[in-house]
C-alpha cells in the first residue's frame, strides 16, 4: 500500500527547493477517536514531496524528497505499536523504517497539517484480513543509492527528458542482468525462428472502447498508445536492425483476435501488449507483467476479466470466447518454448522498471488473456500503472513518464534480443 503527495507550485515546495529542510523531532500521540495513533514528523517547512510504503503489518517505510533534508536532532519520541524507527540518507532526501507490533494491525496514510510543514502518518486500527489485502504484493523499499530517484514521478507533466538523459536511461548496463530463469537456452526457441527481427507493439483497446477511465477522466487507450508508439521510436533510433510493427498507430478499435493475427501476419517474433490498470481503490499501485497460462492469483483473474472483456466491442463477439481451463493447460502442455521465453521477457521487463526506471513491481503472472491467445509467439501483456490511482495516473499521462516507462520497455526488448541471439548461436555452434 503506497500514498503519495506533491505540492507543484506552492509557497513551500518554492522555498524547499532552495534552502535545507529540517527535520527537528518526531513524535508520537494517541488519536483522538480512540481509533489509533498520529505520527509526526516535525519539519521546519513541507518537503517537496513524500511516500509512504506499508508492505506488511510489521513494517511501514516513508519516503521524503527534498534537495537537502537535515535531521540532526535524535529526538524521537514513540510508544502504541511502534518499535523501532530507524533513518537512512537518500542522495536527495530521507528513508524512514517504521517497525511495528504485529499483535495489532494498522493501516497507514499521510497527510500534512494545518500548519504546512509538519507530515502526519495516520495509523487506523484494521483487521489483519483488511491488512492482508491492503499489502498484497507490495515489496519493502531497498534503500540504496538509487531509490532517491523514484521521487522522479513527482515531477510536473510538461517536464521533458534532455536527449542526454534520455541516452541515460536507454543505455547499456555495465553489467549483464538475467533473471531467476537465466538467459534463453537453445532448447527453448522454436528451431523455425532463426533471427530476431521483427517485434509487434500492440496498443490497448482504441476507438469505441477508452479501456479504463483514469481518477481524472483519461482513457487507458490514449496512454497505450503514447507509450506504444514511444517504444517504436526508440527501437527505431537505437535497435535499426529490428522490424518494428504495431497493431494501430492511431485511434481504431481492433479486435482481440485480430490483434494476434496480425502478429502471425508480420511474422513477429515477440507479442508486447501494452495497457493501464485499474481498481476500484485510488491507493493500487505498480506495473504487472502477464504472460498467457492459467491464472493463480485474484489480481491475475481480474485482470483476465477486465481485459478479455474487450469483446463487447466488437461486431462478432461470438468469434471470441473465454478460454477455458482446458484449452490453458493443453496450450501449456504444447507450447513450453513460447511460455519460458515469454516468462523471461516477463522477468526482464519486471527488472528493468524496479531497478533501472525505479517504478514499483507488482511482479510477473500468469492470466488466460485472448490478446496473447491467438498469436503463436512469445508475448506479454503489460500492465504499465494504475490509472485508478491519481498519482500514477498524471504519471502516465506525462511526457516524462511516458518516457521512463517506454524506455524500460526498450531496454528489456534489448536485452532479450541480446538472449534470442545469443542461444541461437550456441545453438547452430552445436548443430
Amino acid at each position: 500500500m503506497i500514498g503519495l503527495l506533491s505540492f507543484p507550485g506552492s509557497a513551500s515546495a518554492e522555498s524547499s527547493l532552495n534552502n535545507d529542510v529540517t527535520l527537528e523531532r518526531i513524535s508520537t500521540a494517541t488519536r483522538s477517536d480512540g481509533l489509533g495513533y498520529v505520527l509526526r514528523f516535525h519539519f521546519t517547512a513541507a518537503p517537496d514531496s513524500f511516500k509512504v510504503v506499508q508492505s506488511s503489518a510489521e513494517l511501514i517505510q516513508i519516503a521524503f524528497y527534498n534537495r537537502g533534508i537535515v535531521h540532526e536532532t535524535e529526538q524521537i519520541a514513540y510508544h502504541g505499536p511502534i518499535t523501532a524507527l530507524e533513518r537512512t540518507n537518500l542522495y536527495n532526501g530521507l528513508g524512514v523504517d517504521i517497525t511495528l507490533n504485529p499483535e495489532t494491525s494498522y493501516r497507514a496514510q499521510a497527510y500534512l497539517d494545518q500548519n504546512r510543514r509538519h507530515v502526519l502518518i495516520g495509523l487506523t486500527e484494521v483487521s489483519s484480513r483488511e491488512i492482508n489485502v491492503l499489502t498484497d504484493g507490495v515489496e519493502p523499499v531497498m534503500w540504496n543509492g538509487n531509490i532517491a530517484a523514484a521521487g522522479d514521478e513527482f515531477i510536473e507533466a510538461d517536464t521533458t527528458l534532455s536527449d542526454s538523459e534520455l541516452e541515460e536511461l536507454l543505455a547499456v548496463d555495465n553489467d549483464d542482468f538475467w533473471p531467476e530463469s537465466g538467459p534463453l537456452t537453445p532448447a527453448e526457441i522454436n528451431r523455425s525462428a532463426i533471427t530476431f527481427d521483427t517485434i509487434i507493439l500492440d496498443a490497448g483497446h482504441g476507438g469505441q472502447d477508452p479501456g479504463s477511465i483514469g481518477a481524472a477522466g483519461n482513457y487507458e487507450k490514449d496512454i497505450a498508445l503514447a507509450v506504444t508508439k514511444k517504444v517504436g521510436e526508440y527501437i527505431n533510433q537505437y535497435l535499426p536492425e529490428l522490424r518494428v510493427e504495431f497493431t494501430r498507430t492511431d485511434d481504431t478499435f481492433i479486435g482481440l483476435a485480430e490483434r494476434g493475427r496480425i502478429a502471425n501476419r508480420k511474422n513477429g517474433n515477440l507479442f508486447v501488449s501494452i495497457h493501464t490498470n485499474a481498481h476500484t481503490g485510488r491507493q493500487a499501485n505498480g506495473a504487472e507483467f502477464y504472460f498467457l497460462g492459467q491464472g493463480r492469483s485474484a489480481s491475475a483473474l481480474e485482470v483476465m476479466r477486465r481485459e478479455n472483456s474487450v469483446v463487447r466491442f466488437e461486431q462478432e463477439a461470438d468469434e471470441v470466447e473465454e478460454l477455458t481451463q482446458q484449452q490453458l493447460m493443453i496450450y501449456e502442455l504444447q507450447n513450453a518454448g513460447n511460455m519460458a521465453m515469454s516468462q523471461h521477457f516477463a522477468e526482464l521487463l519486471n527488472h528493468q522498471f524496479s531497478q533501472r526506471a525505479q517504478r514499483r513491481s507488482r511482479g510477473v503472472k500468469q492470466a488466460g488473456l485472448q490478446v496473447l491467445w491467438e498469436a503463436s509467439m512469445p508475448g506479454v501483456l503489460i500492465e504499465l500503472g494504475f490509472i485508478s490511482n491519481p498519482t500514477e495516473e498524471r504519471f502516465m499521462m506525462s511526457e516524462y513518464g511516458q518516457s521512463i516507462l517506454a524506455s524500460a520497455i526498450f531496454r528489456a526488448i534489448r536485452d532479450y534480443k541480446e538472449s534470442f541471439e545469443r542461444a541461437s548461436r550456441d545453438r547452430n555452434n552445436n548443430d
